[in-house]
């Protein structure tokens, strides 16, 4: 049985690794204005948004106030069936609804923390983040292997920690500088 929650009810997660650009945002409000809500989203048991926090933050932003709850347990798959729409509004729905992710980043230092906090499973998720073997700790100089430039930024402890591991890279070929 369906039961009914406002929308200020839920909790946005303060963790939430996606962020959405502004364009996204207007996209998912866009969206909700011309054929309305149909995308579901996940919450835990405290209505902790778990998967759709842009949806919900779009909703309110345009007006829509509830929120129907569905207890599920994951093995099977929720279907919101939408009715009364025209064959454009279907049209619109379906590439409005695939693209807004689209116009979504990451956090990277979201990811960056959550995988220090243990989640292995994010190895496979964001495997542009992985050293490659080549490229390991105590290996040559390895700065041949990359064709084009790209930056890291690495959270040191304290000062000396930083200047042992600018100290490192220089030797091994990068051109590194030093944030304070």
């Amino acid at each position: 049985m369906a039961k009914r929650l406002k929308i200020a009810d839920l909790k946005f997660d303060p963790q939430n690794a996606r962020v959405r650009t502004a364009k996204g945002e207007a996209m998912i409000q866009e969206s909700l204005r011309q054929v309305g809500a149909a995308r579901s989203i996940v919450i835990d048991e405290d209505g902790t948004i778990l998967a759709g926090n842009g949806t919900v933050e779009a909703a309110g932003q345009v007006g829509i106030e509830n929120v129907v709850i569905v207890e599920a347990s994951g093995d099977e798959i929720i279907a919101v069936k939408r009715v009364g729409l025209t064959d454009e509004q279907k049209k619109k729905l379906a590439y409005y609804d695939n693209r807004t992710g689209d116009e979504a980043e990451w956090d990277m230092e979201q990811v960056a923390r959550d995988l220090l906090g243990g989640y292995e499973f994010l190895d496979e998720l964001f495997e542009e983040l992985k050293m490659p073997e080549e490229m390991e700790v105590g290996s040559e100089d390895q700065s041949h292997l990359l064709d084009d430039s790209f930056e890291i930024i690495v959270t040191c402890s304290d000062e000396s920690d930083q200047a042992k591991l600018l100290e490192e890279f220089e030797q091994r070929g990068y051109e590194c500088r030093a944030i304070f």
